[in-house]
């Protein structure tokens, strides 16, 4: 050992500072890749995490900022729904209807020679529900029953409207009406025509 200190003793200036600066360098070199730069690189990766949370965090913000908005929007949609169902009854509010429809006419003062109820006819998502009608009365009582039939708050059509030749009764000149009241009703994804399904299924 005291001869490698006498050994380096005895060298020039120039040989002890470029042994000092190849030491300093491999130090430097080992800190570098041992110490600093791992450091950096897990510095550059929690700044990278940090802006990710930060952008997750402003998109959270937004979507709370806008969560009354939509609320409100589901809301009007869950309303429009009901009053769009309110014009399609289900199943079960068809006899309802029917007795409703016969009501009016005998509030008009009409007389029903026919009233026949159909079988349903699937058509997507709803179903037509037709009633052959033969009604007598009063031009103007038939006028007002049907009138009457346009207000209800369910969906129901007149079609296939004729009338007969007048005829004079009690109560003045008559009209003898045929027509096909037609309602409709909502029809469940299950009831709905296979071909309709098959068709939503290939869409999917």
């Amino acid at each position: 050992m005291a001869a490698v200190v006498d050994s380096y003793l005895k060298w020039p200036a120039s040989r002890k500072a470029l042994l000092w600066f190849a030491f300093s360098a491999v130090v430097l070199l080992l800190y570098y890749f041992l110490g600093f730069q791992p450091r950096v690189n897990r510095l550059r990766g929690l700044e990278a995490d940090f802006d990710q949370l930060g952008q997750k965090l402003r998109e959270n913000q937004a979507i709370a900022a806008n969560l009354p908005r939509v609320r409100e929007e589901v809301a009007l949609l869950d309303q429009k729904l009901a009053e769009a169902l309110t014009k399609l009854p289900n199943k079960e509010e068809i006899p309802a209807l029917l007795q409703t429809i016969s009501d009016l006419g005998k509030d008009a003062g009409l007389e029903f020679l026919l009233f026949k109820p159909g079988g349903a006819l699937p058509k997507d998502f709803y179903a037509e529900v037709p009633l052959d009608l033969q009604i007598r009365g009063r031009y103007h009582d038939l006028g007002l029953f049907f009138n009457n039939i346009g207000r209800l708050p369910r969906i129901v059509t007149i079609r296939n409207l004729d009338f007969g030749q007048p005829k004079a009764g009690p109560g003045g000149m008559e009209l003898t009406a045929n027509c096909m009241a037609v309602t409709f009703k909502f029809l469940e994804p299950g009831q709905q025509p296979k071909d309709q399904e098959n068709k939503g299924g290939k869409k999917k």
